[in-house]
């Protein structure tokens, strides 16, 4: 008998999906970019959030293959599209890690955070905090968005992995 697990696979896609509806609702919606926010301390709009999320999965994802980190004032969030286009690549390359079956997922390797300095952890667990932390800031801002009367619809794991029934 197995037991239940979340898998790599699993938890980017379900990050995908809810990027997806983020990026839908923003693109019929272009003004919530703008909208004040204080979600994370160093973001004023949501459009700034919006970066500090991509960003995270982008350097995150570099940091994975021992690939120069974007610079952080590199990333633009101007547009809806500038903003997924950052977290295209994200994904890209976390696909591709995926994908390789001789990737060593439990190597530990060295990095600098923003918020809390010079830290050690396993690949595994950089690329599960790089998704979670996605997962985590858009819930956030699904609260904001709801308070000015969007929604970015359902963004549960179980509504993305679900059907209903006939």
């Amino acid at each position: 008998m197995s037991t239940p697990s979340l898998t790599g696979e699993d938890l980017l896609a379900w990050n995908n999906a809810t990027a997806e509806r983020w990026k839908s609702l923003l693109s019929a919606n272009p003004m919530l970019l703008q909208l004040p926010c204080d979600i994370y301390k160093k973001s004023s709009t949501v459009g700034q959030l919006l970066q500090h999320i991509v960003a995270a999965e982008l350097r995150y994802a570099e940091r994975l293959i021992d690939a120069p980190v974007t610079d952080y004032a590199n990333i633009p969030y101007t547009t809806t599209d500038e903003i997924f286009a950052t977290h295209t690549r994200a994904v890209s390359i976390l696909n591709e890690l995926l994908a390789n079956a001789s990737f060593d997922w439990d190597h530990e390797i060295e990095f600098t955070t923003l918020t809390a300095g010079r830290r050690c952890a396993t690949r595994r667990a950089v690329f599960h905090h790089a998704l979670l932390h996605s997962i985590r800031h858009y819930a956030q801002l699904a609260t904001l968005a709801r308070q000015h009367g969007l929604s970015p619809g359902p963004l549960d794991f179980l509504i993305t992995n679900s059907h209903p029934a006939e």
